[in-house]
């Protein structure tokens, strides 16, 4: 799995379950939460999306603000697990 993969398929998801479809300004350093892009209820769905399309269960202990700040982190938690 390469990384731009990950990243490509989890803006794909943000976009079109989050943000109506609309890609505009996404790009893997978007600050998700500090922009409001996603909040807690869209990370149990996201949570869901990485569980169902990576086949990767994030522990709950990495679960921190951190590795959501963005697409690049939160990809790069994706292949950690893998």
């Amino acid at each position: 799995m390469q990384r731009s993969d990950v990243v490509e398929q989890l803006k794909h998801y943000i976009a079109e379950a989050v943000l109506d479809g609309k890609e505009v300004g996404l790009t893997e350093t978007t600050p998700l939460l500090e922009w409001g892009v996603i909040n807690s209820f869209e990370i149990v769905r996201l949570l869901g999306f990485i569980r169902n399309q990576f086949h990767v269960e994030i522990p709950h202990e990495k679960l921190v603000a951190d590795h959501f700040a963005n697409l690049a982190v939160l990809s790069d938690l994706v292949l950690e697990l893998a």
